[in-house]
């Protein structure tokens, strides 16, 4: 009785909408979903040199197994001044590209994050044809997918969403 009393007042305490609280910083796990996202995009992508990240959004984040996580973000590249092949141990030493010809992209990714190992599951790439100075209303897409499945960003395997959205995802970051 005594125990069954302890865990539910455990529950009450820790419990907000439903959704456990946890004492954890995500933000290592996301900053390593968005190296592997950026990684990606600069092994598949056509440019020759080398994207940067210039923003991150985490929207989601799921359990799906003891240490292992879904991370869906959403994060803003833009081409920098470093050539591909030229490989850099610190990314951050490369200035962005400026000038009309500098692309920009916003994108999204899934990856999941496990202590042995960082994948991507998805990523989608939109050219930002504002940042190009184009009056046209076009814009490309390319979707760039990673994995033996291909795991659209809409869908997500079974687990326990952690946060959803930028807000409620903001607190498990800091």
């Amino acid at each position: 009785m005594t125990s069954t009393f302890i865990l539910l007042f455990f529950f009450q305490c820790c419990c907000v909408s439903g959704q456990l609280l946890l004492r954890y910083n995500f933000s290592p796990l996301a900053d390593l979903a968005l190296k592997a996202s950026v990684d990606e995009v600069n092994r598949q992508s056509s440019s020759f040199n080398l994207q940067r990240p210039t923003s991150r959004v985490v929207q989601q984040i799921t359990l799906v197994r003891d240490n292992t996580y879904d991370i869906l973000l959403d994060f803003g590249i833009k081409e920098t001044v470093c050539l591909k092949f030229a490989r850099r141990s610190h990314m951050d030493s490369c200035l962005f590209k400026r000038g009309r010809f500098a692309s920009q992209e916003s994108c999204s990714s899934l990856v999941r994050v496990g202590s042995m190992s960082v994948a991507p599951l998805a990523i989608s790439c939109i050219a930002d044809t504002a940042a190009l100075g184009s009056s046209s209303e076009s814009s490309s897409e390319e979707v760039i997918i990673r994995g033996t499945g291909q795991t659209p960003l809409g869908s997500f395997s079974p687990g326990i969403i952690l946060c959803q959205g930028e807000l409620d995802c903001s607190r498990l970051l800091l």
